[in-house]
């Protein structure tokens, strides 16, 4: 065979390959379009079957009519709610923010507060409002921290009961930043007070001639108290606002939250930055300011500063002296136990706080029942300072019992205090008189007084 016949071969079934090879792209391309076609028809019925379903569903909705008054296109949640009318929706949610038996007595505690808080704070007030010799820098401090436990108890606990006990805010958005503002304004009002306190009668005590307290330095002390907590509490009037916190089947009030908008980690910023400045400081520079005033007037039988005049002093001034060292031991044991009282109710309820957001408590009911008792206490705070201003000032005590029982009677003057007083003819100590004339303190009276047996007998003649 020829070489030009050779090539012809080879040439011929090159050109036979590729006609097949075309052949076999032809058949594979009428594949994949057939294919193509395919799954474009189905996916186009499949939109055809979602758009009948979606019609079926809004003609199923325009023809339900429970679904017509909830208001929403779909029902989330259990489906025996979606079955419910809004009656029985709105009586379901009644039982279950009812309260519980243990919520009871917690209604019945708060409301034992409140009025405790109430008659207390407002005694406290108008003891030292009638009584002009109560009119010290230390009863001016003590009078705005009743002011401020005033507000508390009023304003504040009940509709902080009232939402402990329902799970619901139902003030109101204004009211939501408005009263748990100014509870937390209230509250740094009593810590900076009990701070300025302990500072006043530090410096007073352990350094006297270094710094005179006046009643004018009082009153301004207590201006920049209320300046500086508006001014610190002032976010949580732009972070508070009312939330839903569960989805309802209806538009209804209730399970709505007063919180803060801002996120998870801004809240916990906060709330540590109030336990560190509005309790741990000040709790700490009290502790310190206590301790120096117990150790001066407990190691010492003398009023720092006033040793030289003790020495010159007749014995009558020596008596005195000694009635105010005692006079002053009194005040500090009064304030002390005001100071641990504030310690122990505000310790739980800014543990809480931390722990909520730093570990991960399950919320139950123990946690519920923590939370509540924890309120409490803050509530029993601001209540029970007037209860220790009883048992311990006598000040305080006659002025109170003076007002409950003894209103519509003149006023009482207490003059003067005799003590180990002695006489000419018996030269026996005689007991402790107080002289105490009935008369408006507008009357000039002149007391008499004969002695009988071992005491005194007052006589008031105007």
């Amino acid at each position: 065979m020829c070489r030009n016949e050779k090539f012809v071969i080879v040439i011929t079934l090159i050109l036979t390959q590729t006609n097949a090879l075309n052949v076999a792209l032809e058949n594979k391309y009428e594949n994949i379009n057939r294919l193509e076609t395919v799954e474009l028809n189905s996916s186009m019925d499949n939109v055809e079957n979602i758009m009948n379903r979606a019609d079926n569903a809004f003609d199923a909705f325009n023809n339900n009519d429970t679904l017509k008054k909830s208001g929403t296109e779909e029902c989330v949640g259990d489906a025996e709610f979606c079955n419910m009318t809004r009656e029985d929706y709105i009586e379901m949610l009644n039982e279950y923010i009812y309260p519980q038996t243990y919520e009871w007595i917690l209604i019945g505690t708060h409301t034992a507060v409140f009025v405790m808080g109430l008659v207390g704070n407002a005694l406290v007030c108008v003891a030292v409002y009638r009584n002009h010799t109560m009119r010290t820098v230390t009863n001016y401090f003590i009078v705005n921290l009743a002011v401020a436990d005033f507000m508390v108890i009023l304003f504040c606990l009940p509709p902080t009961v009232l939402w402990d006990v329902t799970e619901t805010w139902f003030l109101g958005k204004a009211l939501c930043k408005i009263l748990l503002y100014f509870q937390s304004v209230s509250v740094t009002v009593s810590v900076l007070t009990l701070t300025f306190i302990s500072v006043d009668r530090w410096y007073a005590i352990c350094f006297p001639l270094k710094f005179k307290s006046t009643t004018r330095r009082a009153k301004i002390a207590i201006l920049v108290i209320w300046a500086n907590s508006l001014l610190f509490n002032s976010p949580e009037l732009v972070v508070l606002t009312t939330v839903k916190s569960v989805p309802l089947r209806f538009e209804l009030e209730y399970l709505v939250q007063c919180m803060a908008t801002w996120s998870s980690q801004s809240d916990l910023v906060w709330h540590i930055i109030k336990v560190v400045f509005i309790y741990t400081i000040p709790l700490m520079l009290m502790t310190v300011a206590y301790y120096q005033i117990v150790r001066v007037l407990w190691k010492s039988e003398k009023i720092p500063g006033q040793a030289e005049t003790i020495k010159l002093a007749p014995a009558e001034q020596i008596s005195s002296f000694t009635a105010q060292l005692r006079s002053r031991r009194k005040a500090a044991k009064m304030l002390v136990a005001v100071v641990i009282m504030f310690a122990v109710c505000y310790f739980p309820v800014h543990l809480l706080s931390v722990l909520r957001y730093t570990v991960d408590m399950e919320q139950n009911d123990a946690i519920t029942f923590l939370a509540l008792v924890s309120h409490v206490l803050c509530y029993a705070n601001s209540a029970i300072n007037p209860l220790i201003y009883n048992f311990m000032s006598g000040k305080f005590r006659r002025e109170f019992r003076r007002s409950f029982c003894c209103s519509a009677s003149p006023i009482r003057e207490n003059f003067t205090t005799l003590t180990h007083l002695t006489t000419s003819k018996t030269k026996r100590p005689c007991d402790l008189v107080t002289f105490e004339c009935r008369t408006p303190a507008h009357y000039k009276s002149v007391c008499s007084s004969s002695l009988v047996g071992n005491g005194y007998r007052n006589n008031c003649l105007r």
